[in-house]
């Protein structure tokens, strides 16, 4: 078993911690939003070097604020209501992203630390030491069952968390429509291809022109050519005054044949798995590769 079931998450928090997250879990999901973003806000000013891991994209938009609000409360809710649905397989999903990026096991204690300390600036002097102690315990249940799924995955790909990329070759470029570009792969350092799934991701960590480097996660769209990985990315333009995006619009004008990219390994439970059900498809276009290679799987 890799999570905690659902019928066992009640009994992990301890009962003096599930009193107090009952009656203050609508306070905290009132402001969660706020308080994830003094969170991001506070953590990236002392650790300015995350910020090459996090998608300043998702950042400047308040996506991945949300995200993070959502899935603390989404978690706490179902370690104190039995019936609540089960958090299974967003902890997975999560696992899956955090592996993706390289996060490793000592950074959880970095954002616990700014994490709760933001819950602390936001709500105020409503935080009693009972209630900053109840939800400290909620996020090292949440950050230790994330650890050991994020562990399980490191190991069943063989990834060392300290190092979680590695060099690919632009071999190929294909223009497949106005504002959509599949890039092909090619590992940089003699090993083969990693084993991917239908509907598997990577993440691409792009070194930009102005120093900055970016993760983003694509989805392999072909793996035709056994020895390369085909990604397609859409250009990303910006909405409502909002930037185009730094790194589609990078990979759409800059990058060529020959660059290195830094690629994670295979990530994503998004998958088929036998026996093959039938399926209707509907996609947008450009998930029209990747839908293309679940259909041919």
């Amino acid at each position: 078993m890799t999570l905690t079931s659902q019928s066992a998450h009640s009994a992990l928090l301890s009962a003096s911690s599930h009193a107090v997250v009952s009656a203050t879990a609508p306070v905290v999901a009132q402001h969660a939003d706020e308080i994830t973003a003094r969170f991001y806000s506070n953590m990236f000013t002392a650790h300015p070097e995350l910020l090459r891991v996090f998608n300043q994209g998702n950042q400047a938009t308040g996506e991945q604020s949300k995200a993070l609000a959502a899935s603390v409360v989404a978690y706490a809710v179902q370690l104190i209501d039995p019936n609540a649905p089960s958090f299974a397989h967003v902890m997975r999903r999560i696992a899956y992203k955090h592996m993706s990026l390289g996060i490793r096991a000592e950074q959880y204690t970095v954002v616990g630390h700014y994490l709760l300390e933001a819950v602390a600036e936001i709500l105020g002097d409503a935080v009693t030491p009972e209630i900053a102690a109840a939800w400290e315990e909620v996020y090292w249940l949440f950050a230790v069952q994330l650890v050991a799924e994020e562990a399980r995955l490191y190991q069943h790909s063989r990834v060392d968390p300290a190092q979680p990329t590695r060099p690919y070759r632009i071999v190929k470029t294909i223009d497949e429509t106005p504002d959509i570009i599949s890039l092909v792969l090619e590992p940089a350092d003699d090993r083969p291809l990693p084993e991917i799934a239908p509907g598997q991701y990577v993440s691409v960590f792009v070194d930009l022109p102005d120093g900055d480097r970016q993760p983003r996660r694509y989805t392999v769209s072909s793996t035709a050519v056994g020895t390369r990985l085909q990604i397609t990315v859409r250009r990303v333009l910006g909405k409502n005054g909002a930037p185009n995006g730094r790194v589609s619009t990078y990979l759409h004008d800059q990058a060529k044949v020959g660059e290195i990219l830094d690629v994670s390994s295979p990530a994503g439970d998004f998958v088929l798995t036998p026996p093959i059900p039938h399926y209707s498809w509907r996609a947008p276009a450009p998930a029209l590769r990747p839908c293309c290679r679940l259909l041919s799987t």
